[in-house]
């Protein structure tokens, strides 16, 4: 089990904490993680499947502006439910029509 020594990595790496959320209520089995870039900063991705092989990501970037609430939208074919949480904006990227994406962020932002 990686996930302590991913957790630090991405952390460091991205300025602000990160956790792997326990997404198995959902159905979701965590695969792994890396580091991506978007605007110019690093951000941590955090990859699940379920048993359908469908991929779920959460992505987490560094951010010094709060944000409140979680919102949604679709982009092409994806749906996305996004979120601030201290110190991080967070994207929770699903199929487009999945109807849990909602809850999985959800139980992710408790996590975080």
């Amino acid at each position: 089990d990686e996930s302590d020594h991913l957790e630090t990595w991405l952390t460091n790496s991205v300025g602000t904490d990160v956790r792997i959320p326990d997404l198995r209520i959902h159905g979701l089995t965590f695969q792994g993680g890396r580091l991506l870039v978007a605007a110019g900063k690093p951000v941590a991705q955090l990859m699940y499947t379920d048993a359908a092989g469908s991929v779920v990501a959460l992505c987490l970037i560094q951010s010094d502006t709060p944000r409140a609430g979680f919102a949604t939208r679709t982009t092409n074919a994806f749906d996305m439910v996004s979120w601030g949480a201290g110190a991080a904006h967070l994207v929770i990227v699903g199929d487009t029509g999945r109807p849990d994406l909602e809850e999985i962020a959800e139980t992710a932002a408790t996590e975080v």
